[in-house]
């Protein structure tokens, strides 16, 4: 059986056991050859994208409700119809086999022999692949249709998902219908449509300060940045040959960009919740003379913080360093510039973090905002009277965004934040550099903070 494969259905088997509050799918995959690890991080990332759209078509050849059927079972089953509805090089029979293998392996014998009747079942139910091409030509809202992330779909032999509009726009993009609600009553249903089919997309990469004619780095009109179109093996080797040259999207680096101009140019500069630097990369490059300071509080984030770091004193641009949580009290009043892109809902960028619209609720939304002002007053007195603050999230939420820049505002004096919203561009089928996450960015220049605030570090 392909290794690849196990590993992919062992990771879903552990996402069924805590659903919906899903882990990141992980980067390393131990023991795979390049091949194998490409297929185990695919099965992965389609089923844990697709998993509700997945399990409406897998209820229509279960004879239990979805809620009784195993871990590993859902696992296997969500495994293999992503093979068979979003991966068109696998063959139906290496796709239905080898599920049913792996079953019978980490089960039960009796468990693979149902396995293997549902997904042959559901493997009936498709009877057309439409290109990009074909499926516009048609009515979309079609209920025999089950849109792709590459602009096509597949044509299904009966109506499968529901005749109510936004049930249907859940079923079919696979989010959930209290996210998706949310976004009408916020943006309308034109827009929360656009955010749901964009939320399919297979996100592109864009490298920035790769020297002019590298090859597979393109160039973008109106923006600094290049579509890399090459493989991640070519990528490497870019990255080697241009020191100073970094992966970022477009609209992640608008945050830094606010920078750019400040009323007076920071001399130590403070990213806190710094992940693994690549904002620390940006800002460096940007202010050369500065002190770039970056702090994470995940020990293996920091591990890859202090990499970034010393590449970025190899290059010779700009200063970074990497301080741990116990160093924060030692830069109280001392940050010209305080970057906090907190953690947050990611409903920005879900072609990236798939799992995230998941685990969205309101109960989790509300721990978030919580844990967003917690780390503002933690960190609020490393800043010098007068300095700046640059909040950023990559949220479409009202609660992260908005409200939090109201409730800033009020801590910080008479400052009046400048901001900056992206929206997601770009639906499957459109040319790869149309492409952009979402973001939030609220910048305060002149800080007085009112008050005294005790810091919580460490």
């Amino acid at each position: 059986m392909n290794p690849g494969r196990i590993v992919a259905f062992d990771r879903l088997a552990d996402h069924a056991s805590v659903w919906p509050h899903l882990d990141p799918p992980r980067e390393a995959l131990p023991d795979l050859d390049p091949r194998d690890a490409a297929l185990a991080r695919m099965i992965e990332r389609q089923a844990v994208r697709r998993w509700l759209t997945l399990k409406t078509l897998l209820e229509r050849q279960l004879t239990r409700p979805w809620s009784k059927v195993e871990c590993v079972v859902q696992a296997a089953l969500l495994g293999g119809a992503a093979q068979l509805f979003l991966m068109d090089r696998i063959p139906e029979h290496a796709a239905v086999d080898e599920t049913v293998e792996w079953t019978k392996r980490r089960l039960r014998t009796g468990a693979g022999g149902m396995v293997n009747a549902v997904l042959r079942g559901v493997a009936s139910m498709r009877e057309e692949r439409l290109s990009a091409e074909a499926f516009s030509a048609c009515d979309q809202e079609a209920c025999n249709l089950l849109p792709l992330e590459d602009g096509g779909a597949w044509r299904l032999r009966q109506p499968i998902f529901s005749g109510l509009p936004p049930e249907r726009l859940a079923e079919r993009s696979g989010l959930p219908l209290h996210l998706l609600l949310r976004w009408i009553n916020h943006f309308g249903q034109a827009q929360a449509k656009n955010l749901a089919w964009h939320a399919l997309m297979q996100p592109p990469l864009f490298v920035h300060g790769m020297s002019s004619g590298t090859e597979h780095a393109n160039k973008i009109a109106n923006e600094r940045a290049c579509l890399w179109t090459g493989d991640h093996a070519q990528l490497l080797a870019a990255l080697a040959a241009n020191p100073g040259a970094r992966v970022q999207d477009i609209s992640s680096a608008m945050a830094v960009e606010c920078t750019a101009h400040m009323k007076v140019k920071p001399m130590v500069i403070v990213d806190a919740c710094a992940g693994r630097g690549t904002k620390s990369i940006q800002l460096a490059q940007m202010h050369p003379t500065a002190q770039v300071i970056a702090t994470e509080p995940d020990e293996a984030r920091r591990v890859s913080l202090r990499e970034t770091a010393e590449r970025v004193q190899r290059t010779g641009v700009g200063a970074m360093r990497v301080a741990e949580p116990d160093d924060l009290p030692a830069l109280l009043g001392t940050a010209d510039l305080l970057v906090l892109d907190v953690p947050c809902s990611n409903t920005g960028v879900l072609p990236r973090r798939a799992e995230a619209a998941h685990r969205l609720s309101p109960v989790s939304l509300q721990s978030l905002v919580s844990l967003q002002r917690s780390i503002v007053e933690q960190h609020l007195p490393l800043l010098k009277p007068g300095g700046a603050l640059l909040y950023a999230t990559c949220s479409l939420e009202t609660e992260e965004n908005e409200r939090q820049v109201e409730w800033l505002t009020s801590r910080l004096g008479k400052a009046a934040p400048v901001i900056h919203r992206r929206m997601p561009a770009g639906i499957p089928g459109d040319p790869p550099a149309v492409y952009r996450d979402g973001s939030f960015v609220a910048f305060f220049e002149s800080v007085v903070p009112r008050g005294q605030v005790k810091p919580v570090v460490g």
